[in-house]
């Protein structure tokens, strides 16, 4: 084998396995972070300000609903873990290689919208103790959403090159 398709299969074993694991901590970290929710030593990026009165309820609740954008990084880990094991086994620009890429980029889109959707339904349950009239239902995209819509279309646009470089070079090896 090639010294540097080598190298490369040892790193993307190693990257296969952080993905692996990141998978893992994604739903213990959430759950973590929720019941514990008011001795964190920073601050969490939410939708309204959490205090130690946050019922037992509303924390599961948070929890399962920060399950929505948890999920869809988890699918996305999935997609770099299947691309990374390609890669650590000397797969390289093939067909499942792009559609690894390709649905990279379309789990960046759901990120966004993952995101959208965590923001609203964060804001409902984590008021939703509060007394009637200081219910807040929250609508916001950020800089994030829109990074992510714009890094899904470059990835997927990225995928699309490598397939249309792919199937130039296998019919290139038809020829010789």
């Amino acid at each position: 084998m090639d010294p540097q398709v080598e190298r490369i299969a040892k790193v993307s074993a190693r990257l296969r396995l952080v993905s692996t694991l990141l998978m893992f901590a994604i739903p213990v970290v959430l759950a973590l972070v929720w019941a514990f929710m008011e001795n964190l030593p920073f601050n969490t990026r939410l939708p309204v300000k959490v205090d130690a009165s946050l019922p037992l309820i509303s924390r599961i609740l948070a929890f399962l609903a920060s399950m929505i954008p948890g999920g869809v990084a988890i699918y996305a880990l999935s997609r770099l873990r299947r691309l990374f094991d390609l890669y650590a086994h000397g797969v390289i620009f093939r067909e499942a290689n792009v559609e690894c890429f390709r649905q990279l980029g379309w789990s960046l889109f759901a990120w966004a919208g993952a995101s959208f959707l965590f923001n609203t339904l964060a804001g409902f349950i984590l008021t939703f103790h509060w007394k009637p009239g200081t219910r807040l239902l929250v609508l916001s995209l950020d800089s994030q959403d829109i990074m992510a819509v714009f890094s899904g279309l470059v990835v997927i646009t990225v995928a699309w090159v490598m397939d249309q470089g792919r199937k130039l070079n296998e019919e290139q090896q038809l020829f010789v």
